[in-house]
């Protein structure tokens, strides 16, 4: 058995353990702290304020985003367009829907945690503001999830009724929200934590990076990883740096600049984008509004190869593909995105650079958004689930949530406790919303923790009793 087949054996293996068909609400992933790296420049943390990271509410996002009855027929969920095992895109050129294939390809949906700044919009054509505004508008679309209202079928409202009658969601929505009342924006908002949760950054670059010396991405990047072969520093090179040209346009050295549009170390398409020359959709019909991409990161999966064609059209079914269209684009295209024939225009790569180009694109690839439980099918073979911690968990979590609370909040110079018994010890850990650690000590009744030094953002605070048990994690902003 050659090392391939072990490797897919593993992940089918994997796959099958994975479906255990439990929600354990007495023990929860999680989900608020993220695996950003602190060097991901130029970014803002995409959590609205009336929606922070919370574990609860992003369980409730899992459990919804593989539920096949959230589809007007119950054939298809999110997870059948945005599959764990592709790092959450489709291995096939179109998604079946509830009433019939996608109009275009999924995207791979990862590292949504952060938006480049400016703030491009969310699906190809940008239509969606948010992760909220775009969690149900495949549900609502006809052909995606059938709870459209067309031709007399089913509503958002339909939907909502549907899932009341099912028992796991009114336990879901009341330990996540307080109550079960179900509504298109809790629904939403679930979705959009999960979502916002999922993310790759344990790469061979990531790995690489952290090894260079000094901690800026833009003095940094260039230099040579020393985890890194001959090879994939040449092609990083290759993507960091311009192109030479000569005086009609033509590439004749140097890089290719894939940088100007896909910045490390998000490698997500820049904001304030044209389209890349790719102007059909599946069918053949013209667009030009097609302005953004995935990012480049899981491109490839850990067996080697693409999770699935490329271009919202699925027009390239190999990186080599992808080359020759921007060998071979035409610069006259209407609405063509302007740092792309600063590239130079043909690149006239060789055989060579092309090797180099797609072995550096391989070390973008992590391996833990394929294997995480956390993000994995939540329901069992049968499509059954079952919620395990009891409403003894749920009454105490929003009982203790309750008891204790940050104030002011937001907050600028200090921030206190409400309702600290004065008899116990509390330790406290602060921690910003990239997961690092920012203070921790002991606390008493009425003593404030002094923030003036802390950065303006979102914060997590744990609280801990004497014994050492979690009594409450809250959210606060430093303004």
């Amino acid at each position: 058995m050659n090392l391939k087949t072990l490797k897919i054996l593993s992940l089918f293996l994997l796959s099958f353990v994975l479906m255990s068909g439990i929600i354990d609400l007495g023990n929860l992933f999680n989900y608020s702290i993220s695996s950003i790296p602190e060097t991901l420049d130029g970014g803002i943390d995409s959590a609205p304020f009336d929606n922070l990271m919370d574990d609860k509410i992003a369980t409730l996002g899992r459990v919804l985003f593989y539920d096949k009855q959230l589809s007007s027929n119950n054939s298809v969920s999110c997870a059948n367009c945005h599959e764990q095992a592709k790092a959450f895109g489709l291995e096939a050129l179109q998604g079946t829907g509830a009433n019939g294939m996608t109009l275009r390809r999924p995207m791979r949906l990862l590292n949504l945690r952060i938006y480049r700044t400016p703030f491009k919009g969310l699906f190809w054509d940008e239509r969606a503001s948010s992760l909220e505004d775009l969690a149900t508008q495949p549900i609502k679309d006809h052909i995606e999830m059938g709870y459209s209202g067309l031709f007399d079928g089913p509503d958002i409202n339909d939907l909502i009724w549907k899932l009341e009658t099912i028992d796991y969601y009114n336990e879901l929505f009341s330990f996540a929200y307080g109550n079960n009342t179900i509504t298109e924006e809790k629904i939403a908002k679930a979705l959009a934590q999960f979502i916002r949760s999922i993310e790759s950054y344990d790469s061979k670059f990531d790995v690489g990076f952290a090894m260079v010396e000094g901690t800026h991405l833009n003095e940094n990047i260039n230099l040579d990883f020393p985890n890194f072969t001959t090879e994939e520093n040449l092609g990083k090179t290759l993507f960091t740096t311009d192109a030479i040209k000569d005086a009609e346009g033509a590439r004749i050295g140097g890089g290719v600049g894939c940088f100007h549009c896909h910045k490390a170390p998000s490698f997500t398409f820049a904001p304030e984008s044209g389209n890349n020359g790719i102007i059909t959709e599946i069918e053949g019909s013209e667009i030009l509004t097609i302005t953004k991409a995935p990012s480049l990161r899981d491109l490839f999966g850990p067996n080697g190869s693409l999770n699935g064609p490329l271009f919202h059209n699925g027009e390239a079914i190999t990186f080599d593909e992808v080359l020759d269209h921007y060998n071979d684009i035409d610069p006259t295209t209407p609405m063509l995105d302007n740092r792309i024939d600063q590239n130079g225009i043909p690149l006239n790569l060789t055989m060579e650079e092309r090797q180099q180009l797609e072995a550096f694109v391989h070390t973008l690839t992590g391996s833990d958004i394929y294997t995480n439980e956390k993000w994995s099918n939540p329901f069992d073979g049968n499509n059954e689930i079952e919620i395990v911690g009891g409403t003894i968990n749920i009454t105490n979590q929003i009982d203790s949530e309750n008891a204790i609370s940050v104030y002011p909040n937001p907050a600028r110079d200090y921030i206190r406790f409400e309702a600290l018994n004065e008899r116990q010890n509390y330790f406290a850990e602060i921690f910003s919303m990239n997961g690092q650690k920012i203070w921790q000590g002991k606390i008493l009744k009425n003593e404030a923790i002094n923030i003036k030094a802390f950065m303006d953002g979102k914060y997590s605070i744990t609280l801990f009793n004497k014994n050492e048990n979690v009594i409450s994690t809250q959210h606060f902003i430093k303004l």
